[in-house]
């Protein structure tokens, strides 16, 4: 078979690894996608992490996952979701992706 001008065969098989790997990576970034309860138990081990004060860090562990659910709402995005945490007139929004990566949104 004759190779026509311009076209290479490899370039063929490279552009399907390509596309592999892209479809690898989202599958995984879907199976991985963190459920409200997971950032729920993030950011309550996250502020218990950051107190200096056993008092603080004991009504937290107590009281914490409870009112944080009650203040989340979940945008899943397959891939992704935010995480919106609405506490009186201040907003939070969190993105989170892969179980355990959270990043505050601007």
């Amino acid at each position: 078979m004759r190779n026509l001008k311009g076209y290479n065969s490899s370039d063929k098989r490279g552009s399907y690894k390509f596309w592999i790997i892209i479809g690898f990576v989202f599958v995984l970034l879907a199976i991985t996608n963190p459920s409200k309860d997971e950032f729920v138990t993030w950011v309550v081990n996250s502020a218990i992490e950051e107190s200096d004060n056993e008092w603080v860090s004991a009504g937290i562990n107590l009281l914490g996952n409870p009112v944080i659910n009650g203040i989340t709402a979940q945008q899943d995005l397959i891939f992704v979701s935010i995480f919106k945490m609405e506490l009186g007139s201040e907003t939070t929004s969190v993105l989170g992706f892969g179980k355990r990566f959270f990043i505050r949104l601007p």
